[in-house]
């Protein structure tokens, strides 16, 4: 595997003062946004070369994580992507929808005509980005969506929660992206989100937001069965 270094990862330098934080928060925002893939492994070493830092702060950062469940503990200054099999999906998939409907439901009682106005700004770009099929893109206006609609639920209790469950398919994010030509369909439960928003009916944007879901997961076991199947036919050919 190629060694990390800054640019492809997209992280920047980190200051000593705030060293530790900044390399969780770095490295928790790939995680959540599907830059490392399940399975893969990540080493201090190759870490700290790409943070250009000790490597004490990403230990840290590693020990955290893995406490969180966003990553597996490795022998040998490692750590791996977690692998979820179907029933830790649907385990993740029954949580999301609970509290994410709650979440959009709070949204619908709250948001101002000028917060919605900004959250259909973000669908516009998200709509540009998978017009020309840029995942990077896709995956950032996607997240941005779902963070500020959280957001105006008002909570402070619901966002942490729905960023850790982020956090565990956070690595199925992009493969699910990458699995089946959607054009045209990644937005639309957003856009029926915007609406139910805009009538006030938080009923609605409770539905909406879980079709959005649903339909995540439903790719996201087909990205699961795809790799099992792979698994088992590299097993099958080894010596």
């Amino acid at each position: 595997m190629a060694v990390f270094s800054a640019e492809p990862l997209g992280v920047t330098p980190v200051d000593r003062a705030t060293i530790h934080e900044r390399v969780y928060e770095q490295l928790r925002d790939l995680l959540m946004s599907g830059h490392f893939r399940p399975g893969q492994t990540l080493t201090i070493g190759e870490l700290a070369e790409a943070f250009e830092t000790s490597a004490q702060p990403v230990r840290d950062a590693i020990r955290q994580l893995v406490a969180e469940k966003a990553l597996v503990g490795r022998p040998n200054r490692s750590a791996a992507v977690p692998i979820i099999d179907r029933a830790g999906l649907e385990d993740v998939r029954r949580a999301r929808i609970a509290v994410e409907g709650l979440a959009a439901e709070l949204a619908a009682e709250r948001a101002s005509p000028a917060e919605i106005d900004e959250l259909e700004r973000l669908i516009e770009r998200e709509i540009e980005a998978d017009a020309v099929n840029h995942v990077d893109g896709l995956v950032a206006q996607n997240r941005a969506f779902h963070a500020r609609l959280y957001a105006l639920s008002g909570s402070r209790v619901l966002p942490p929660i729905i960023d850790s469950l982020w956090l565990q398919v956070g690595p199925y994010i992009r493969p699910s992206v990458e699995h089946r030509d959607v054009a045209g369909g990644r937005s639309l439960h957003h856009v029926e989100l915007i609406d139910a928003l805009r009538r006030r009916q938080p009923a609605d944007a409770r539905a909406a937001i879980e079709r959005d879901i649903d339909r995540f997961f439903t790719i996201a076991f087909d990205v699961v069965k795809t790799m099992e199947k792979r698994t088992v036919e590299l097993k099958s050919v080894m010596p």
